[in-house]
């Protein structure tokens, strides 16, 4: 839903902006730096007129791949734990428990992210996606269980 609404505010930019293209008669000035003749102005508007056109076609593009390929489970196996990445095209990636040195959550803008440390890489899952705070409480516990148990086999 979210690139959806994206992609159709960035169609409404696109509209208004080549409209504004099409039928400029004046000069433009952004903040007194950098000043537009007519002719430039209308260059300009048409220039983030077809950049938004751009966003519109990523966002297409990006939800008819989630609707063919789907998104890849978050899933805690015996040894791994296996989440999406990647855009536009999500694919599982599977990390080994072993290669994890630490967790830690965080919020963003009510984006909830769990950011899965190893040596040479932090990795962030959307925890949102898993549908309520409950159901992102369990996986986490359950996650840190794991890796609690690994740590204590290594050091037996």
């Amino acid at each position: 839903m979210t690139m959806f609404l994206g992609g159709l505010f960035f169609a409404v930019c696109a509209a208004a902006l080549g409209h504004r293209a099409s039928t400029n008669t004046k000069g433009l000035s952004l903040n007194g730096i950098i000043e537009f003749s007519p002719a430039g102005a209308s260059i300009f508007y048409g220039f983030l007129a077809v950049l938004s056109l751009v966003f519109v076609v990523l966002a297409w593009w990006t939800i008819v791949a989630m609707k063919i390929r789907g998104i890849p489970d978050l899933v805690l196996s015996a040894d791994a734990i296996s989440f999406p990445v990647g855009f536009p095209f999500k694919r599982a990636f599977d990390l080994p428990y072993s290669q994890i040195t630490g967790l830690n959550r965080n919020d963003i803008s009510g984006q909830r992210l769990l950011i899965i440390e190893t040596k040479s890489k932090k990795h962030q899952i959307a925890l949102n996606w898993l549908g309520s705070k409950e159901a992102e409480a369990r996986m986490v516990q359950e996650l840190a269980d794991r890796l609690a148990a690994i740590n204590e086999n290594e050091r037996a």
